[in-house]
């Protein structure tokens, strides 16, 4: 007869020693021990540049939501680093030109030569063991309501640990950003529908280290996420890659918040793993008292104890000690704080032990100089590893007791704002890359995206000096990058002349008198009278110049004139403002509109056949600096027909509208209520709005800052060394900056940092511009705007590669 005892190994597999069960409900995992466990994702704020209050009350909120519970419970709260793209892959980019796929090349080689980059995922799993039997049964004999569910045990089970969470959530759901494990679907690609967990996704990737979407199983959870091979010893081995822990063990005498906040820019993947095992009021007091009595006992010495002399040396330290044990006690009472069992671990997994190691002897290093004792562990591997796993509060307990205040300044409650992997807007082509990458502290890289959902509206404020320019040819040069993309920008001293250029678009100088390249009649504003929508603009233009010439509104009769006066020019062959002039029959709207034909100062460049400037360039350049200097009767006219063209632009393209110096627009009346529509407006036509100033002073009496900071929930501030000064702090202060902000602000290099804030967080960036970047966005001074546009005039085509080689700048590898 076979003996079949050879074949059944009755020893443990890793199936074994997890605890995972199966999913109960929607979130939610049942173990083996009978404990439940439910997790969320969380973003914590960048708390970067935080006040110190503002650091304390994060922690004291979180110690609030914590402290709420005790025994039977525990907490596992990850950070999870982990490689993210170091620059978006070229075919989800579509830039229309030459140069500025040059550019972008240029910084994708830049971001990509910095090797891996990484990113940080935050997670908090809580484990509830229900109370057993004989609690059970002493509840319902202490409480007369207790039996009166007749529901089973199991369902009232579920019930409770649902609605603790629930109140959890209330407690930190805002401050921290939760984001609740839960079912989800996909589909296969055959029609069929497969069921899957975000909870168990999660706990397959702190077990193996990777991550996963695995379809729910009809059987335990152990078997499916622990279906691999395992190696115990003090090497520890997973499938194909090893297990590398380093335990955090002495702690400084004092902590604060944010204390280990370095191990979430750790430049490699790890797994930061909190275990706090929590227990109630009875059991903490308890374990202080003995604390107490430790302490109590050293205070003399044994002798001096057995033969009770009264004045024996006292250890003062002792005494200390016993003291703050007793407050300790009083505040585990009175319920300010929970205490509980404390077990930090940092956990590596990859295929070469020697990578590990030395990666774990960074950590060791890192943490020491905080104040911690860590060590690598070896005899104790594989236990240290297994109680980082949620669910799993038996493994690796760490006797010491802490409270959770304390607890709260040990976790990981900041995290670096890199920005959205994707563009946000809903209504761009999915998964869009974010308008540009930037650097900023540490590995982690920044993508900016000017929007916040739908919203793209931006302000920029600095000084003279800090860097708009660049900043703003920047942004426009890279926001080519969305397919069918529209850039117009208003500039003032032709800082992006050489950008626009080189991008194959189109400058134009709106200059009336004809010089540096102005022309006759390149404006024609009553050109388009085609629907009675056009005729209502076109009248209200004609209003607006005759208020502006008579300084006197028009008389209803006077309108009924000038509309008789636009609908006779619809028929009409031509339709300059001459025209108009000749048709209108009022004297002084006639007399009025004179200002603007051929024959008085305007024009030249408003009484066009039609129109020989806007062109169909999909980046656009109207230089306005000279036009600023004319005064409002001059402004006003050819701003509202040039905002009039732009607006019939818009086709819900991915369209930018760049206002540089909008201290003039926002000191006029017109302009602050077409710049009040517009932001309220442009948002639907998926039209940003990117508003730069350098005069805090005009911004700040514009009457218009609560209108901007509400439409506007992007802000980029400029480097500005006085920023801390009388006059000037309370402009960043109505901004909401603090202390902190205001001196990154102040300290800031100019032309090449920028302060991001809006209402994900706030961080210091640097553009990271390299030479060809530089060789056009840089281009302010007149001298070497006036060589771009002489040689852009000999060779339209070729100009900008023979202006890179005269810069000295290497642009081949670039090149398509």
């Amino acid at each position: 007869m076979l003996s079949l005892k050879p074949y059944r190994d009755t020893a443990a597999g890793l199936p074994d020693i997890l605890n995972w069960g199966f999913v109960v409900d929607d979130g939610i995992v049942v173990n083996k021990d009978g404990s439940l466990l439910m997790g969320y994702e969380y973003s914590p704020p960048d708390m970067f540049a935080a006040s110190p209050e503002e650091y304390n009350d994060l922690t004291a909120r979180v110690n609030r939501a914590l402290s709420r519970f005790g025994a039977g419970w525990a907490v596992w709260i990850d950070a999870i680093r982990e490689p993210v793209e170091s620059y978006p892959p070229r075919d989800a980019s579509h830039f229309p030109d030459k140069i500025s796929r040059m550019i972008d090349r240029e910084r994708e080689r830049q971001f990509r030569s910095q090797g891996t980059f990484y990113d940080t995922r935050h997670t908090i799993v809580f484990q509830w063991k229900p109370a057993s039997k004989i609690g059970r049964r002493l509840q319902k004999f202490m409480y007369s309501n207790a039996g009166e569910d007749e529901r089973a045990p199991g369902d009232l089970a579920l019930m409770q640990f649902k609605r603790a969470m629930s109140q959890f959530e209330d407690a930190a759901g805002q401050v921290l950003g939760l984001a609740r494990f839960g079912r989800y679907e996909i589909d296969d690609g055959y029609g069929r529908v497969q069921r899957r967990d975000s909870l168990v996704d999660h706990l397959y990737s702190t077990l193996t280290g990777e991550p996963a979407s695995l379809n729910l199983p009809g059987f335990y959870l152990d078997a499916l996420i622990g279906g691999r091979d395992f190696w115990t010893g003090e090497t520890p081995k997973l499938g194909e890659n090893y297990i590398c822990s380093v335990a955090l063990e002495g702690f400084p005498a004092e902590s604060h918040p944010g204390i280990l906040d370095l191990l979430d820019g750790l430049p490699m993947s790890t797994r930061w793993s909190s275990r706090f095992i929590f227990l109630d009021a009875r059991e903490a007091t308890s374990e202080l008292e003995k604390y107490r009595k430790r302490w109590a006992f050293k205070i003399r010495d044994f002798k001096a104890q057995l033969l009770k002399i009264p004045n024996a040396p006292v250890n003062e330290d002792a005494v200390q000690m016993a003291a703050e044990t007793s407050r300790a006690r009083g505040h585990a009472e009175g319920g300010l704080v929970t205490y509980g069992y404390y077990t930090p671990v940092i956990v590596m997994i990859g295929p070469r032990w020697d990578d590990l190691e030395e990666q774990a002897r960074l950590v060791v290093r890192e943490v020491g100089r905080l104040g911690f004792a860590a060590r690598i562990e070896a005899a104790n591997a594989v236990e240290a590893w297994h109680g980082t796993l949620p669910g799993h509060a038996y493994p690796n307990v760490r006797r010491p007791l802490i409270h959770t205040l304390n607890l709260a300044d040990l976790l990981p409650l900041s995290s670096v704002w890199a920005g959205k992997p994707f563009a946000p807007c809903p209504f761009y082509p999915p998964d869009s890359p974010p308008l540009l990458y930037a650097a900023t502290g540490g590995t982690t890289p920044f993508r900016l995206n000017l929007h916040v959902d739908d919203l793209g509206h931006t302000l920029i404020f600095g000084p003279t000096g800090a860097g708009k320019s660049v900043l703003l040819a920047t942004i426009a040069v890279q926001f080519l990058r969305y397919p069918g993309a529209s850039v117009v920008a208003f500039d003032k001293g032709r800082s992006m002349l050489a950008t626009v250029l080189a991008a194959g678009g189109q400058h134009f100088e709106i200059n009336p008198n004809g010089d540096d390249g102005g022309a006759s009649g390149m404006l024609c504003p009553l050109g388009d009278l085609s629907s009675e929508s056009d005729v209502a603009w076109a009248s209200e233009w004609v209003e607006t110049c005759y208020r502006l010439q008579s300084n006197a509104s028009c008389t209803p009769a006077q309108r009924n004139e000038i509309i008789r006066a636009l609908n006779l020019l619809r028929d009409a062959g031509s339709r300059s403002i001459t025209d108009f002039v000749t048709t209108v029959q009022d004297a002084d709207v006639r007399d009025a509109l004179k200002f603007y034909t051929l024959t008085h100062p305007m024009g030249p460049l408003l009484d066009g056949q039609a129109d020989q400037l806007y062109g169909s360039a999909q980046f656009q350049v109207f230089e306005i600096g000279d036009l600023m200097e004319m005064g409002e009767r001059a402004v006003i006219p050819t701003l509202l027909y040039l905002f009039r063209l732009f607006e019939k632009g818009l086709r819900g393209q991915p369209a930018l509208l760049v206002l540089d110096e909008a201290w003039v627009m926002l000191g006029h009346p017109v302009f602050r209520e077409k710049l009040r529509d517009w932001l309220k407006t442009l948002r639907k036509a998926n039209c940003a709005v990117v508003i730069a100033t350098q005069s805090l002073s005009d911004a700040q009496r514009s009457g218009m800052m609560d209108v901007l900071r509400e439409s506007c929930p992007r802000v980029i501030l400029l480097p500005n060394p006085e920023a801390a000064k009388d006059g000037i702090i309370e402009f960043y202060t109505q901004l909401g900056l603090n202390e902190t902000e205001i001196q990154l602000v102040r300290q800031a290099e100019r032309k090449r940092e920028y302060y991001v804030t809006g209402p994900e967080g706030r961080r210091l960036i640097d553009l990271a511009l390299g030479p060809v970047a530089r060789a056009f966005v840089t281009v302010s001074d007149k001298p070497s705007v006036e060589a771009v546009k002489a040689m852009a005039a000999r060779d339209r085509e070729g100009w900008a590669l023979h202006w890179l080689r005269q810069e000295g700048v290497r642009y081949d590898e670039y090149l398509d």
